[in-house]
């Protein structure tokens, strides 16, 4: 049984010249981890034939596993080591995606201006139509219009037009919710389509608000105070402030789907980018 076991291993690692084989092997399987090990025993023995490839392969393995951070950490070691190769283009195209994902859009501009730096001039375009959708999804509005501007395409046009239109979303009013709260408890929930709180707020804050004003006809106004200030001032501020929360979350959600709706009429930054690749 052993010697069945060790012919199987021999097998199956016959085909590897080294780690490097051994790691591609682990990564097509999945085994991401494994196949980190691998390259970075290489690096640490040298036995490469450039050390950029090692690093790209470290990053996609890391990417692949969803560790975003590690990811973007060995493409930064990359693109800053003294060797030149079509792997830092790779790995600043991956970084960028990178940070398309995490949305961090700020450091995706500062690796798509290195990208446009060694790209070829076809490219450099397209660099700043990515550009612009980073400031679209940031909601600057006016400096993603202003790099549409300067491109100058018919398709500029209609997706800045489109941009424009950004502010007819339909949006609710945190002033008229809170408002309608005041007035009458859980109207203003209601009014923001909340209606489990709504509910809520109507039974809890408006029984207070009835045994509040009960305790001031009895002249019982310590115990009026002391639920005006221990209840009624905890429920209802705390409704309002939720209230507002939910408000910008839905506003910033409708905002979002527009969006979504709007970028697929038009070419994916993402998409473009992986065009860019060397194909190594």
């Amino acid at each position: 049984m052993g010697i069945r076991v060790i012919f199987c291993l021999l097998s199956v690692f016959s085909s590897f010249s080294f780690a490097d084989d051994l790691g591609d092997y682990f990564y097509s399987k999945q085994h991401y981890f494994e196949s980190v090990t691998e390259y970075k025993r290489l690096l640490f023995s040298k036995k490469y034939s450039t050390e950029d490839e090692i690093l790209y392969k470290i990053a996609k393995a890391y990417y692949s596993s969803g560790q975003k951070e590690s990811a973007a950490n060995t493409l930064l070691e990359l693109i800053s080591d003294n060797e030149t190769s079509d792997f830092d283009r790779d790995g600043l195209i991956l970084l960028a995606k990178i940070y398309w994902e995490l949305y961090d859009y700020q450091s995706m501009r500062n690796v798509l201006d290195y990208l446009g730096n060694i790209l070829e001039n076809d490219k450099k375009e397209q660099i700043q139509y990515i550009r612009a959708w980073t400031y679209i999804y940031q909601a600057n509005w006016e400096e993603g219009i202003k790099e549409l501007r300067s491109l100058g395409c018919a398709e500029c046009d209609a997706l800045i037009q489109d941009v424009e239109n950004v502010s007819s979303v339909p949006k609710k009013s945190k002033k008229a919710a809170i408002i309608l709260s005041n007035i009458i408890p859980g109207s203003g929930q209601f009014y923001a389509g909340d209606y489990e709180n709504a509910l809520y707020s109507f039974a809890l804050v408006g029984l207070i608000t009835a045994s509040v004003i009960a305790n001031v006809y009895q002249k019982a106004y310590f115990v009026a105070l002391v639920k005006y200030l221990f209840l009624y001032s905890r429920y209802s501020r705390g409704g309002l402030k939720n209230l507002a929360k939910r408000i910008d979350r839905e506003n910033v959600d409708a905002i979002g789907e527009y969006l979504k709706k709007v970028s697929e009429k038009y070419a994916k930054p993402i998409e473009l980018l992986e065009k860019m690749k060397s194909n190594i």
